[in-house]
C-alpha cells in the first residue's frame, strides 16, 4: 500500500473479494463513542457526579474524497488473508458482467474513470447482507480495523471533468451473523 492511501477490503470468501483504494482523500474523521451515564447526587457539586460506563465503545471512521479519473486502476482482487474466515481467493473484475450476462462491466479489466468508480462502489462493493465484512487500512497511521460499510454517499458535480464528492462511513466491529461470529 502506498503512503497516504486508504484501502478498503472485502473479506467474504465467495464474493466481493476486492480491494478499493482511495488515493486523494480530503478528510478522515475518527468518532470514538464511549457511552457513559451520569448520576448527579442531590446537593453535591459536579465532582461528586457518579459516572458509570454502561456500554462498550463504538468507532466510526468517515472518509471523504473526490472521485476523479485515475491513471491506474483503484480496484484489485483481494488475496490478502485477513482472518480465518476471509479466505485467500481474490475476486476478478472479469467476473462482473452486465445484466445480460455476456458483456463485461469493466471491459479493460480496470476501474479508473470517476464513473466506473462510482458504479463499482454502488453495484459491486456494497454491503448486501449480514455476512458482508470489510477491513479499512488507513495509510500512514497503520490503523487496520474490521467492520462494515455503514454508509456511502456520492454526489456528482459538474459536467467536465467528471468528478464526484464521495464519503464513506465505516463502522468498526465484529460482524456477527445468525450462524455466529465471522471475525
Amino acid at each position: 500500500m502506498t503512503q497516504g492511501v486508504i484501502e478498503i477490503r472485502g473479506l467474504n470468501p465467495d464474493y466481493n473479494r476486492f480491494r478499493f483504494f482511495i488515493n486523494n482523500f480530503t478528510s478522515v474523521d475518527y468518532n470514538l463513542d464511549s457511552v457513559t451515564d451520569s448520576m448527579p447526587l442531590p446537593q453535591a457539586n459536579d465532582e461528586l457526579n457518579v459516572l458509570t460506563k454502561t456500554a462498550g465503545n463504538s468507532l466510526r471512521i468517515s472518509v471523504s474524497w473526490i472521485l476523479t479519473d485515475e491513471d491506474s486502476t483503484v480496484v484489485l482482487g483481494n488475496s490478502v488473508n485477513d482472518d480465518a474466515y476471509s479466505g485467500s481467493t481474490a475476486a476478478s473484475l472479469s467476473d462482473l458482467t452486465e445484466a445480460n450476462g455476456s458483456t463485461l462491466k469493466y471491459p479493460n479489466g480496470t476501474v479508473k474513470t470517476a464513473d466506473e468508480q462510482a458504479r463499482f462502489l454502488i453495484e459491486d462493493f456494497q454491503n448486501a447482507g449480514v455476512e458482508f465484512r470489510y477491513v479499512i487500512v488507513v495509510g500512514d497511521t497503520k490503523i487496520d480495523k474490521q467492520g462494515v460499510i455503514e454508509r456511502l454517499q456520492l454526489r456528482k458535480s459538474g459536467q467536465a471533468p467528471v468528478t464526484y464528492q464521495a464519503s464513506l462511513t465505516f463502522l468498526v466491529g465484529d460482524v456477527v451473523t445468525v450462524t455466529g461470529s465471522q471475525g
